[in-house]
């Protein structure tokens, strides 16, 4: 990954915005790439996730990700199900990402996060979108987990879009305005989505009153 697509150029916009999370922890979101190269696809690496890591590590930002390793499926379980969960959270340990079981409850890895957490510098990577596409839509509907972590964890939220669905054609990251104050769910998916749309289209931030009470910051 590092000599074949980490070399490749990625424009960064809007890099500036980072200085504000010196020493901090943040929740990061972004759009889930689905690449068009097979090799990625074929492996579903998270080669988004390798370009947010590779940004923000030039900023003193270590990141890392919750990663759920389960089928997502309730019910019994059979040896060959069991074995490959236990496989695959294996495999998201060893990239130290946060393994989680989207099924049961399970207080190591909350307490695991917090640990995190608490030594700052830390970016929690989500994907609201849930799953990979190869593209960002206007009707596309984010889950409301990043809300409920920033509400636990007393985090903000630091949304960025990233262009590199093909990776043939130039790559950027662009990072968006943060949400300083943890907000109900329905509020942080309309303005996440909002934000991606507004990167996505390299449009200037809108002055008005929903960006500066959803950022909690003149």
């Amino acid at each position: 990954m590092r000599q074949i697509y980490g070399r490749k150029k990625c424009t960064y916009e809007n890099e500036h915005i980072l200085k504000d999370f010196k020493g901090k922890s943040v929740i990061l979101v972004a759009n889930h790439i689905k690449p068009r190269n097979k090799f990625l696809r074929l492996v579903t690496l998270p080669y988004d996730a390798f370009m947010i890591r590779g940004m923000l590590k030039k900023h003193g930002i270590y990141t890392t990700a919750l990663t759920s390793f389960d089928s997502g499926k309730k019910g019994k379980k059979t040896q060959g199900q069991i074995r490959k969960e236990q496989l695959i959270k294996g495999i998201v340990t060893s990239l130290d990402l946060i393994p989680i079981n989207r099924n049961q409850s399970d207080p190591e890895t909350i307490k695991e996060v917090r640990r995190r957490i608490d030594l700052g510098n830390l970016g929690l990577g989500i994907f609201p979108e849930g799953t990979w596409f190869r593209g960002f839509r206007k009707s596309r509907r984010l889950q409301g987990g990043m809300a409920v972590l920033s509400k636990r964890y007393n985090l903000p939220i630091l949304p960025m879009y990233i262009e590199a669905y093909n990776l043939n054609q130039p790559t950027r990251i662009a990072i968006g305005n943060p949400i300083w104050e943890p907000m109900d769910a329905n509020l942080v998916t309309e303005y996440i989505a909002k934000e991606f749309l507004r990167l996505k289209e390299r449009r200037p931030v809108d002055v008005g009153a929903d960006v500066v009470g959803t950022t909690g910051k003149e």
